[in-house]
């Protein structure tokens, strides 16, 4: 069954967010400027502290800590790292079969937004979890973020899809009388028993 103009329409919209979210959440793990703080170190004066000085900046991302002064350490952060991979492929999953059924519709319909659900909930959780331990406060946390708005943005519209390719093929098996190959309601007797 093909979709009227409106589903196919939004079905298009939400894979174009859902393919955004991935291309954003990717860059976002592959950099590392999740989180930038300058380096201060103490002034003292003999006996007291006096003040503090900065002098460089240090930034993190999943796999190494950086400094200006050249020096890197490793620094990996593997449960926030598998927590968004997992996200990132199953909004993957969800967009190739949101893409697949902007044509046709069929039965996946409804696991499209079940898919990009989850891929929401995954990198939320992911972010939550390095959040937790540093600041998110440079260009890839913002680019995780931007990912995660594209990809709640893409859930509402897959779901509004599937919903309504359920309401207008029912509408028309009711209201036709057409039954497809298989009765996908319950025989009443007209009374609604």
């Amino acid at each position: 069954m093909t979709y009227e103009p409106l589903n196919r329409r939004l079905a298009i919209l939400a894979t174009v967010f859902t393919f955004l979210s991935i291309i954003l959440g990717t860059i976002a793990l592959a950099t590392n400027y999740w989180t930038v703080r300058p380096i201060v170190e103490p002034i003292n004066n003999g006996t007291e502290i006096v003040g503090e000085r900065q002098h460089g900046y240090q930034w993190n991302g999943l796999f190494k800590m950086c400094r200006t002064d050249e020096i890197c350490d490793a620094k990996f952060l593997p449960l926030t790292f598998i927590i968004c991979v997992l996200g990132l492929l199953s909004l993957l999953i969800g967009g190739i079969f949101s893409a697949l059924d902007i044509t046709k519709a069929t039965n996946r319909r409804f696991i499209t937004p079940l898919l990009i659900y989850v891929g929401c909930v995954l990198m939320t959780a992911g972010l939550f979890d390095y959040a937790s331990v540093l600041l998110l406060n440079s260009h890839s946390s913002r680019s995780m973020i931007a990912a995660l708005v594209f990809a709640y943005t893409a859930l509402p519209l897959s779901a509004f899809v599937a919903g309504r390719y359920s309401a207008y093929e029912h509408a028309s098996l009711v209201n036709n009388g057409v039954h497809l190959t298989t009765q996908k309601y319950a025989a009443t007797n007209g009374n609604g028993l």
